[in-house]
């Protein structure tokens, strides 16, 4: 499965025992002396520096060369899936594909993270656990921290501030579509917002095709709407005309695309309804999760 994943040209792979890497060529040799392959060593040796960063499951960021730091992000399941099987996946690579696909994207000229490596370690064939490793971004909030920095309502030139940020990000996506790529996953915590510009991440079985249809872009923007309800049940200031802001923004002046986007929303309101079942329940789940965590022995 590893030989059909397509190899950046700057990047090359190295195996070590049941470890396969895929490292970026000016990192390479520095986190191969660290002892990358094993991380749990390799994460005793960097403790005292390390920091963490919000995720699914915490990212460490940990100082390399340069004054730099890497980000290392752990392949694990979500939805209810991951009260199961946390972090073993069957067969694939899928830190070596979402690397690959997002240097593709890096060379459209989209703005997003710099990868320097990917991990594939073999547990018991055929399982394995993955690992992407990334250049951190100073300052990066994704949109949820951003708009709830914000608050409600902001102030003049905080909102000026908003507007642009909105418009930039339905800029982004426009381009990312235009360019041919889905995103698999698209929600707030996938656009990060660093100073005035907007950068979009996590490929994880996202893909690219010779052009998207409307209802690809229809899916993918319906995706980011439910995202938004999702988070405005937690107060997250996100209002009606700042969504228009953005679909304005990502249509471009296409009323085509305009007309499709806005006829998929009016049928979405059933396919919400369901996705709320999904959020009570899963809340649930974290809570008596909680609840079996925090009792005495």
């Amino acid at each position: 499965m590893l030989k059909k994943v397509p190899i950046p040209s700057s990047f090359s792979i190295t195996e070590k025992g049941k470890t396969c890497l895929l490292l970026y060529k000016d990192y390479k040799e520095s986190l191969l002396r660290q002892g990358i392959e094993d991380l749990n060593t390799f994460f005793k040796i960097h403790l005292p520096t390390t920091k963490y960063l919000n995720g699914r499951t915490p990212h460490p960021s940990i100082p390399i060369q340069d004054g730099r730091r890497m980000v290392v992000r752990k392949y694990s399941h979500g939805g209810l899936l991951r009260f199961f099987n946390r972090d073993l996946f069957l067969f694939g690579a899928r830190s070596f594909k979402e690397l690959s696909l997002t240097e593709e994207i890096r060379s459209s000229g989209i703005p997003t993270i710099q990868p320097i490596g990917a991990i594939h370690q073999i547990i018991f064939w055929p399982f394995y656990r993955a690992y992407l490793l990334t250049l951190e971004i100073q300052h990066a909030k994704n949109l949820i921290q951003y708009f709830q920095e914000y608050g409600s309502p902001p102030s003049r030139e905080p909102l000026i501030h908003k507007r642009k940020t909105i418009r930039a990000a339905g800029a982004l996506l426009r381009q990312f579509h235009q360019k041919g790529f889905y995103h698999r996953d698209l929600q707030l915590k996938n656009l990060l917002v660093v100073g005035d510009q907007v950068l979009i991440i996590d490929f994880d079985r996202s893909c690219r095709k010779k052009a998207l249809s409307v209802r690809d872009r229809g899916k993918n923007l319906l995706r980011l709407n439910r995202s938004v309800e999702k988070w405005k049940r937690f107060g997250l200031p996100v209002t009606r005309t700042d969504r228009w802001r953005f679909l304005i923004a990502y249509a471009g002046g296409d009323q085509e695309i305009l007309r499709a986007v806005r006829k998929a929303l009016r049928t979405y309101s059933i396919g919400l309804f369901f996705h709320r079942i999904g959020w009570m329940i899963e809340k649930i789940a974290r809570s008596s999760e909680f609840g079996v965590r925090s009792k005495p022995p």
